[in-house]
């Protein structure tokens, strides 16, 4: 008999939506018993307090987005009353796993609560978040409400069925096994994301955090969507730099590359820029660039090389001049052995011919 195929689904959510925990498990349950002989299929259901191991190697949420988050097939995300604790990259863990979810292009079965709360003093703080970013999720997608437990059950039990056949049948479509969602992680960025729960947090590897599929339009006032990648790239050589200059570890570069920026211009979260602030934040890059380019010329030669090459030959198509006609040139004028390639020279005289082409590029306009 052919292997079972198991979908896996994370629960997500605040502390108060423990109650729709409860029947999501139900209804997966009785999911299982109707279809599983006839498909050959079963579905497993996790959430961050049942299903995550401890583990003090990396922050909390790094380690519940790796053990949870990116090995879901499907998501199931619900709010109520309460958005969650910051993150640091976002305003609740559960809005950056959403986000996660959403940037891996896995289904995401995202549900408000119109319940009538209890009789209780209203946290005006949380309310307010809640309602920007069920603001935003209405314009991004098309998330569910409801107003009695009765109807989210019933809700649930048509798109868990319906998204569950459509998983199925992509699954049997696919000819190489591999799983293009699946986003490498590390330990901090705004690439990341985390969810299931109130405290989590994110992270991201290969020199940086992927920048998400998936943006959010966070409105009249804030950065565009183009505009956050722009500042994402900029924050992100900055990590690079700083994880090859200064030899930190991947995941120290990147958390220290956010915080700058996040501490500079007193925001959260880099979406919540305004259009205004990006020449300063610009400046704030090429500031932290330079000063990074210096140190690495004595504490990193070759990443120093790096950076001036590029810088030359940006300079010398500027100005329409070849290796041909320049190369000697700056060789005489300089007065220095003939040379036909930048990599050969020692880290002085790079530096030299750097400072001499920066000079005629800017007496050229």
């Amino acid at each position: 008999m052919k292997q079972a195929k198991i979908v896996k689904i994370v629960f997500c959510g605040p502390g108060d939506v423990s109650k729709e925990l409860e029947i999501a498990a139900e209804v997966i349950e009785k999911w299982n018993l109707r279809n599983f002989e006839a498909l050959n299929c079963g579905v497993s259901l996790t959430n961050w307090k049942k299903n995550s191991v401890p583990s003090m190697e990396k922050r909390g949420q790094a380690v519940i987005n790796g053990q949870l988050i990116d090995e879901a097939d499907l998501m199931i995300a619900v709010f109520w009353r309460r958005f969650g604790t910051p993150t640091g990259m976002h305003s609740s863990g559960t809005e950056e796993e959403v986000v996660r979810a959403m940037a891996r292009e896995i289904p995401v079965m995202l549900y408000f609560s119109d319940l009538e709360a209890p009789m209780i003093e209203p946290d005006h703080e949380q309310a307010k978040l809640l309602e920007d970013f069920r603001r935003r999720a209405m314009a991004t997608g098309l998330p569910g409400t409801f107003r009695s437990r009765r109807d989210f059950k019933e809700q649930l039990e048509r798109h868990l069925d319906e998204n569950i056949r459509k998983f199925l049948t992509a699954e049997d479509g696919k000819t190489d096994g591999t799983d293009e969602r699946v986003i490498a992680q590390s330990a901090k960025g705004d690439g990341n994301v985390q969810l299931v729960g109130d405290s989590n947090t994110v992270n991201i590897k290969s020199t940086g955090p992927k920048r998400p599929k998936v943006v959010m339009d966070y409105g009249e006032g804030f950065i565009s969507p183009a505009q956050q990648a722009e500042v994402f790239d900029l924050v992100h050589e900055l990590a690079v730099l700083l994880e090859q200059v200064e030899k930190k570890s991947t995941k120290q570069a990147l958390g220290e590359a956010w915080s700058r920026l996040h501490n500079k211009f007193k925001v959260t979260k880099y979406e919540l820029l305004r259009p205004e602030q990006l020449p300063e934040v610009r400046k704030w890059h090429n500031t932290n660039k330079r000063i990074l380019q210096s140190k690495a010329r004595t504490r990193a030669p070759a990443v120093h090389k790096r950076g001036r090459i590029p810088a030359i030959k940006a300079a010398m198509k500027h100005m329409g001049r070849t290796n041909e006609d320049y190369y000697p040139e700056i060789a005489a004028r300089l007065k220095m052995k003939p040379f036909n390639s930048l990599t050969k020279l020692s880290g002085k005289n790079l530096e030299r011919v750097y400072s001499l082409v920066l000079r005629d590029k800017k007496k050229f306009g």
